[in-house]
């Protein structure tokens, strides 16, 4: 199992690689919960960088059938479905680290959540989203748990009524990434990216991902005055 999620520490910045590429990165329920243990093992770096091996990001979700001699249950769907996946997702909410997803090939279904729910994301101009699930009578509720701060109401449902597959650009223009780069050009500028964020100090950097992660539920005064406060911390920390 170790080998199917991998973890590399170089100085402050930790890259998670989904390492299933003869599948698509497809992931499985224990997959999910290795992920989530590195997001939450990453709170001493400046950067988590999270990608996948081979040419597809994660084409979603790799779960057991269901057993033909009995009919499934709502608490056996809970256990084998729902909740290792929203497990994975509140990782990467309660993470006090900015997470860099980097999208090459395909994002679908649990795929298309996790690069949506990243802090940040770099997608290749050739890459491709979808949520496919109303194809297969399930209502994917789960990954628009995790885009539902991240994506417009009316955007949301077009991906998911319609599940087409969508490019880069369409992406970028509603909010599911942050950049689109020529897939040539991909790591080159995630390498640039990445320096930038290691030159700066790590206090600035987590201020505003506690910024963001908090500040968007708030009334606007009381997000002025987080903001006030986070800024007063950290420049007085300063020596």
């Amino acid at each position: 199992m170790s080998d199917q999620i991998l973890l590399e520490r170089n100085g402050d910045i930790v890259t998670i690689t989904l390492n299933r590429p003869d599948v698509g990165n497809l992931m499985t329920n224990e997959m999910g919960a290795m992920l989530a243990s590195m997001l939450d093992s990453a709170s001493e770096a400046k950067l988590v960088v999270l990608r996948g091996a081979g040419k597809d990001f994660c084409l979603g979700r790799d779960l057991a059938p269901p057993d033909p001699r009995s009919a499934p249950t709502a608490l056996g769907v809970r256990k084998g479905n729902t909740e290792p996946a929203l497990k994975t997702y509140a990782a990467f909410r309660r993470n006090t680290v900015p997470v860099l997803g980097v999208v090459t090939g395909g994002a679908i279904g649990f795929g298309c959540a996790i690069a949506g729910i990243c802090d940040l994301t770099f997608a290749a101009d050739d890459a491709r989203f979808q949520l496919p699930e109303m194809n297969h009578g399930i209502p994917p509720c789960l990954a628009m748990s995790a885009l539902v701060d991240r994506v417009p109401r009316k955007a949301i449902m077009d991906m998911v009524y319609s599940t087409d597959e969508f490019d880069a650009r369409r992406a970028l223009a509603i909010g599911l990434v942050s950049r689109v780069v020529a897939a040539k050009d991909l790591q080159r500028e995630v390498d640039r990216f990445v320096a930038g964020v290691a030159a700066r100090s790590t206090a600035t950097l987590l201020a505003v991902k506690e910024y963001m992660r908090s500040a968007p539920t708030m009334e606007p005064q009381a997000a002025a005055d987080f903001a006030s406060n986070l800024l007063s911390n950290v420049v007085s920390s300063r020596r």
